[in-house]
């Protein structure tokens, strides 16, 4: 792990109580949405090469009126789809486990009963977070400005519990979140060429003195125009 990175993510970590939220749109508003199967979309504006996202977070919200279990052996990883190879690089450290982890919250809501974490209608949970030593790097990013380069897919996988207390295991319960990312205007400084100094006529010996008696008649004549004023 850089010790730069780790160091900024901790600061980032002390100083922001949460990640910031996402703003959702409409999935029909990108194709790339369509393509990866979303259910739920969000714009994160752009990025530009040399970025780390870190200190990421999913929300599992209930938006219905029964009640939700998870179980965590159905789950899987949110992972990033590049979605620019020729153009674009994103790496992972680390590249494999620890990099996300279940927040406190979350196992609270663990139920001794059902074997499950029970999410109660119209409550949320911070259920998933990336660990502090965790981050993806836009390592190379050469594509045009607000071109799609990334998305960051959440899947979670719930499921309803029924009146009788019975799980509907319908798995069209599974649910993908994503994060759309655009390639940002990453300006090179502006680099100031200096101009050579103007170069004076060259002049004959000759031509040299005709100039000297001009300048002096010059000076006479605007002497006596200012005695005159």
């Amino acid at each position: 792990m850089n010790k730069k990175l780790l160091a900024v993510l901790s600061l980032l970590a002390i100083s922001t109580p949460s990640f910031a939220a996402y703003e959702e749109i409409q999935c029909s508003t990108d194709k790339a949405f369509q393509e990866n199967s979303c259910n739920q979309c969000f714009d994160w504006g752009s990025k530009v090469q040399g970025d780390n996202l870190g200190l990421l977070s999913d929300l599992w919200k209930n938006t219905t009126d029964a009640s939700k279990i998870l179980y965590k052996e159905e789950q899987k990883d949110p992972y990033m789809v590049n979605l620019d190879n020729t153009n674009v690089t994103w790496t992972q450290t680390p590249s494999a486990d620890k990099f996300w982890e279940y927040t406190d919250e979350f196992n609270a809501l663990y139920s001794e009963k059902d074997f499950g974490y029970i999410l109660a209608p119209g409550k949320s949970s911070t259920w998933l977070k990336s660990s502090l030593a965790s981050a993806y790097t836009l390592e190379k990013n050469t594509a045009k400005s607000w071109q799609n380069i990334g998305m960051l897919i959440y899947p979670i996988t719930t499921h309803n519990i029924l009146a009788w207390g019975e799980v509907s295991m319908d798995s069209s319960n599974a649910h993908l979140e994503c994060v759309l990312f655009k390639s940002g205007d990453a300006k090179a400084p502006e680099v100031v060429i200096p101009t050579a100094p103007k170069k004076l006529p060259q002049t004959w010996p000759g031509e040299f003195m005709m100039l000297i008696v001009i300048a002096m008649i010059s000076g006479f004549w605007i002497l006596k125009f200012k005695t005159k004023s």
